[in-house]
């Protein structure tokens, strides 16, 4: 049953391009189930393409997609998960196959999953970053944009760092009393804080006592150079992550004004804010390029929508979902917002842009692009948070101040 329930999750993944962790929550499972099937969720999209590579020169190209899916889950058992079997992973494919009315193919699954488990691993074929995108599962023309833009080391070092598993980061609430308690979380130095497994089972985050924010994302807030009392306009805040943190460098004091499209995305922010008991905010579902004000703020933050490259090692099905005739539209959308918000801005005042991607042409292009087009404005700082020398995600950050 966990076996067919992790299928239909991962079709809804592959096949309608949903994402993986909303799927997942709206399964409402027990925690022992949910503990497997996200596991054998998780490890196949994580090693999606290494698996299909395993058998795809023993299968048709006609054979349908929801078979090879059976036998890719059967594998990531076998390649990437222990404890389980290697009859039990056959037999149990065999079984899913024909409870998903696919008795005539049951043959080719157990035929396939017994030849690659007798063989083991396919050598890699092909270039360096061929052989690399196989082994991790990263799509070429990711692999290609990397080394065109920084380097062939940095492409590979990054696709190897993707699939590794990744501390979880966290940020205290300072609206509470919150003290760092050693056996929930541990204390890195320099203000990282890292979770221990007992966190998750402690009420620590439903008390809104902190969250969980990667150490990169968590710079980002500080370049907006708060004062007490300022106005804030915080574009697409959803879920709430950098809200929250603005509220605790202002102390709650002064405005915040968070702008979100997604009604979701909305009411989970506001959830947040009211389990963090931050009392400054005022959450609206719009457009960023329909919302407008007379009002002119301290501070804006342009958390923009973006490609997402930075952010492959935690979630891995992003990287099947994006795709580079999809990064062009990402850059129009970027300028216009940028555009759209600058005029919302104080003299003096500080607007940050930032993206958790490694593009580019959606990160220092972008603002070069934008700073020749608004001589009102000045570049303060910009940074590209590096990954892999970091320990944390992929992240732009620029502080620009208007002039005049």
């Amino acid at each position: 049953m966990r076996r067919q329930i992790a299928y239909e999750i991962l079709k809804e993944v592959l096949f309608n391009g949903r994402h993986a962790h909303l799927v997942l929550k709206g399964r409402q499972l027990d925690s022992q189930d949910q503990a497997f099937v996200s596991a054998l969720v998780y490890t196949t999209l994580q090693h999606s393409m290494n698996l299909d590579f395993q058998f795809s020169d023993l299968v048709d190209k006609n054979l349908p997609e929801e078979i090879k899916l059976i036998i890719k889950i059967g594998l990531a058992q076998h390649f990437k998960m222990d404890s389980i079997p290697d009859y039990a992973i056959v037999s149990e494919s065999v079984d899913l196959a024909k409870k998903r009315g696919y008795t005539r193919y049951s043959g080719v699954v157990n035929k396939v999953l017994k030849v690659v488990i007798e063989r083991g691993e396919r050598p890699l074929v092909g270039t360096v970053l061929k052989q690399a995108s196989l082994q991790h599962s990263m799509p070429m023309w990711i692999l290609n944009l990397l080394s065109k833009q920084y380097s062939e080391t940095f492409a590979l070092d990054y696709a190897a760092y993707c699939q590794e598993i990744k501390p979880a980061y966290v940020r205290l609430n300072t609206l509470k009393n919150t003290k760092v308690d050693d056996l929930l979380i541990e204390d890195k130095g320099d203000g990282v804080l890292v979770a221990r497994p007992d966190l998750f089972r402690s009420s620590f985050f439903l008390d809104g006592q902190g969250l969980i924010q990667d150490i990169n994302s968590q710079k980002v807030v500080p370049y907006l150079n708060l004062e007490l009392g300022n106005t804030v306009l915080d574009c697409c805040c959803g879920p709430g992550t950098k809200t929250v943190q603005i509220a605790n460098e202002l102390n709650n004091t002064g405005a915040i004004t968070g702008i979100e499209l997604h009604e979701s995305r909305t009411s989970a922010t506001e959830e947040l804010l009211e389990r963090c008991d931050v009392m400054n905010t005022r959450v609206i579902t719009s457009d960023v390029l329909d919302f407008e004000t007379d009002t002119l703020f301290d501070r804006i933050l342009l958390d923009a929508p973006c490609s997402g490259l930075g952010v492959l090692s935690h979630k891995h099905d992003l990287r099947y979902h994006i795709y580079p005739e999809d990064l062009d539209d990402l850059v129009l959308l970027q300028k216009d917002m940028l555009d759209h918000v600058s005029k919302m801005l104080k003299v003096d005042g500080i607007m940050v842009y930032a993206t958790c991607t490694l593009n580019k042409k959606e990160n220092e292009r972008q603002i070069k692009d934008f700073l020749e087009t608004h001589d009102n404005y000045e570049l303060i700082h910009e940074e590209t948070c590096d990954p892999v020398a970091t320990g944390g995600d992929g992240f732009y950050i620029a502080q620009v101040k208007r002039t005049c």
